[in-house]
């Protein structure tokens, strides 16, 4: 859909809030009568900070945390939802209920999200339209005749976690009947078309309104186990990391008249050396981190699940007195986007669907409307975590509309010179802190491509493309004077780094940009071709590919030792096994293609000799650990990627899955956060390389099958689905057979694993195949 097919009129209704500077969880009530039974209801309903509706005492979705995060300066996401059937003739209540989310944010934190420069009050907007029965149709929005109070969350942060002290039953206000002329009337603001005068009298656009795009985020029940218990504490397990909260109740058992229970609930992914939970955040600048703070009451309170905020752990600590813990049960609740699965994968190797399992957990904890990068540390969508991991991404999970929402965020957040931020949504942040990074903020002109490819969304390169190109402009501009673009971060995060990669991290920066301008011209060209109106003035594919060309040329000619066949920092003497030798200074140029063919031998050469001079361990980071396995399959080490992706020790995946893990570390040393993606690459490998199903340059409408011949693993099966259909592979290594479906209005290219040099493509059209070999 167009923009324009997205957009909501903001003169439908007025933002509301309560009175004060800043209203902590206010309740927000409207009862109004309707003569007649509805037919259907029409929902329209956001907030400023994230709300809870309901009508009639029934939640209006079970979708939770909604809005979103945008830039409420530019676009605010609205839900659109049927709620007729929630509805009766006589008297029905509207409620909307608010918390802090990121809008409001009180808690001091390193990315600056209590000073976004749009912070303000929480607000609320809703239209409901109603059409009745006896053919009447009805509409209420939200106005200066709405109700308020301050709700039973007497804190909510983010990263802090809730509180929840309730005076009253915490349902009652959202039913009919209920006596409200004790609430205070709100605060009411119109919405208008066109644009408002600012500072000095400049105008200033409204903001969109805009249905929500992406996935809502709804809950999963677990039943955890008990770790530990004292006479006043408890441990519990979730069983993995995941990301959510937990719901605390009152057994059945509990009379009406019973005590009030307190508790305190503390999370954490791990537990410290004495049992107790791990609960620390050094860039969370206050004395409680993901720490729940609970009254229940048996007469009108019996149960809580924080409403505003979530966590990312594995265990919960809870402390209370014994009688209370006695009385109490606890439930975990897994929370994220409801993406539909793309694909699923089995294998008679254990490690293999360990992997792959293992990617899809860290993913899913990291969904929460954009992709994050950890569902405890930080919650922030880093833009170079998804730049490795997009294959990872699309091949797990439908992507579409959670990335088109994100594209959006990316180009809403681009400053005048053209720069973009780090972190997306940005309250500021990221712009020159851990900044300039192409390898992070290459993501919009890629993820536009990446659109195209996989989901054929060639609007999309109408609505961006001219903002990819301001933002290469930009990184072309900032060229030193041999041709290259810096970067403060490089390939993040290798072993024993602290973070910034140890090299000279000019060639991941002006690898990624060229990598960036091929990716635009690709998309341009596909959207051209699918009869899309492009902006006169976006550069031709030709010429950014031209660009891309001199920057590839500029690295080779200060990195490239053609002597020794190797790519090294300038004035280092780097020695295949030795520590001046990165991996990844060699890696990306092979996996970008832009060796020279008389080097490229040599390079994989050297690179081979000093995974194996170091037992077949990498010395990676993000970006390296990404291309390191394709690389090596690509040059005919298969062998040797298998044994990287299996050894037992660190830096190594196996260790960490056979201890128990079912989610990747964000590093490999002391890991901050056991629930991070962007390690996780790897798999991409699995589907494409041990499996071998990779797409075409123009997307599945014609697609390759060549498993790696070198990989000893058995058998290995995929679906995978696309926009043509659903393609379904088994691969028996042993057997020597592949069963493939290739679907309707597709092709495929087979080179079966045979030995080297022997096996022949074969060309296959729709319908099952049976080949052996």
């Amino acid at each position: 859909m167009s923009p324009r097919d997205h957009r909501i009129d903001p003169a439908l209704a007025s933002w509301i809030t309560a009175p004060g500077e800043d209203p902590q969880n206010p309740l927000l009530r409207l009862s109004f009568e309707l003569a007649a039974p509805p037919v259907s209801a029409r929902l329209l309903v956001t907030g400023l900070g994230t709300f809870r509706a309901a009508l009639n005492g029934a939640e209006v979705d079970d979708a939770r945390l909604d809005p979103g995060l945008t830039d409420p300066r530019s676009r605010i996401q609205v839900r659109e939802l049927e709620v007729g059937a929630l509805l009766h003739r006589g008297e029905n209540v509207l409620g909307i209920e608010l918390g802090r989310g990121f809008h409001a944010m009180t808690t001091p934190n390193v990315w600056r999200w209590h000073l976004a420069p749009w912070r303000g009050p929480v607000r609320a907007w809703a239209h409901l339209r109603m059409h009745l029965a006896d053919g009447s149709s009805r509409a209420v929005a939200t106005g200066p005749d709405w109700r308020t109070r301050p709700g039973p969350v007497a804190f909510d942060s983010m990263y802090e976690g809730e509180t929840f002290a309730p005076a009253e039953d915490p349902e009652a206000w959202l039913l009919p009947g209920y006596d409200d002329s004790d609430w205070a009337p709100v605060l009411a603001a119109s919405s208008r078309r066109g644009a408002r005068r600012g500072a000095h009298g400049r105008e200033i656009p409204e903001p969109l309104l805009v249905r929500q795009v992406q996935e809502p985020i709804r809950e999963q029940e677990i039943t955890p186990t008990l770790v530990s218990s004292t006479a006043d504490r408890l441990v519990l397990d979730m069983g993995r990391v995941i990301a959510g909260w937990c719901r605390f109740s009152l057994r059945e058992d509990v009379p009406a008249d019973a005590p009030s229970l307190r508790l305190v609930a503390r999370h954490a992914e791990k537990l410290r050396s004495d049992g107790r939970v791990d609960a620390h955040n050094p860039h969370v600048h206050t004395d409680r981190f993901q720490e729940d703070r609970v009254l229940l009451e048996p007469a009108f309170a019996r149960s809580f699940a924080p409403r505003h905020s979530y966590r990312g752990f594995r265990y919960v600590e809870i402390e209370a007195t014994p009688e209370d813990l006695a009385r109490l049960e606890v439930t975990g609740v897994l929370a994220h986007a409801d993406l539909r699965p793309a694909s699923t994968l089995s294998s008679s190797d254990p490690h293999v669907e360990a992997m792959d399992a293992a990617m899809r957990a860290s993913l899913l904890n990291n969904m929460h409307h954009v992709p994050t990068d950890t569902p405890s540390q930080e919650k922030n969508g880093w833009t170079g975590d998804a730049l490795t991991a997009l294959a990872a991404m699309t091949t797990s999970f439908d992507m579409r509309r959670m990335l088109r929402k994100w594209l959006s965020d990316q180009v809403d957040g681009q400053r005048a010179d053209g720069s973009l931020a780090v972190i997306s949504p940005s309250p500021g942040w990221g712009y020159e802190e851990l900044s300039p990074a192409p390898e992070w903020t290459c993501l919009l002109p890629v993820l536009l491509d990446e659109m195209v490819c996989e989901y054929g969304e060639t609007d999309l390169v109408t609505r961006h493309a001219a903002a990819a190109a301001r933002y290469l402009a930009h990184e072309l501009g900032r060229r030193d004077e041999d041709g290259l673009v810096s970067s403060v971060l490089g390939d993040y995060l290798s072993p024993g780094s602290p973070g910034p990669a140890p090299e000279d991290r000019r060639l991941s920066g002006t690898l990624l940009v060229a990598h960036a301008l091929r990716r635009l011209a690709h998309a341009v060209e596909a959207a051209s071709a699918a009869g899309e109106p492009l902006a006169r003035d976006l550069p031709a594919p030709d010429f950014l590919r031209t660009d891309a060309s001199t920057l590839e040329q500029a690295v080779n000619s200060v990195f490239l030792d053609a002597t020794r066949g190797l790519y090294r920092d300038p004035g280092t003497a780097a020695e295949p096994g030795t520590s001046t030798y990165r991996q990844t200074s060699n890696i990306l140029p092979l996996a970008f293609d832009i060796v020279p063919p008389e080097h490229t031998g040599a390079v994989a050469r050297n690179l081979v000799a000093d995974l194996t001079a170091r037992g077949d361990h990498h010395d990676c980071g993000h970006l390296g650990v990404r291309f390191l396995l394709p690389v090596l399959s690509a040059h005919g080490h298969g062998a040797l990627a298998w044994r990287v992706l299996s050894t037992p020790t660190a830096p190594g995946w196996r260790g960490w899955l056979e201890a128990g893990n079912s989610t990747f570390a964000e590093m490999w040393e002391e890991p901050r956060s056991h629930s991070h993606y962007f390690m996780g690459t790897p798999v991409t490998w699995l589907h494409e390389h041990v499996a071998g199903l990779r797409r075409g340059p123009e997307g599945w409408e014609e697609f390759l099958v060549a498993p790696d011949p070198d990989v000893p693993v058995g058998r290995i099966a995929m679906t995978r689905a696309t926009d043509a259909g659903e393609i379904v592979l088994d691969l028996d290594r042993e057997a020597r057979t592949l069963v493939l479906t290739v679907p309707d209005g597709t092709r495929a290219t087979v080179v079966l694993p045979q030995e080297p040099d022997t096996a022949a493509p074969q060309e296959l059209g729709p319908g099952e195949h049976l080949l052996r070999w």
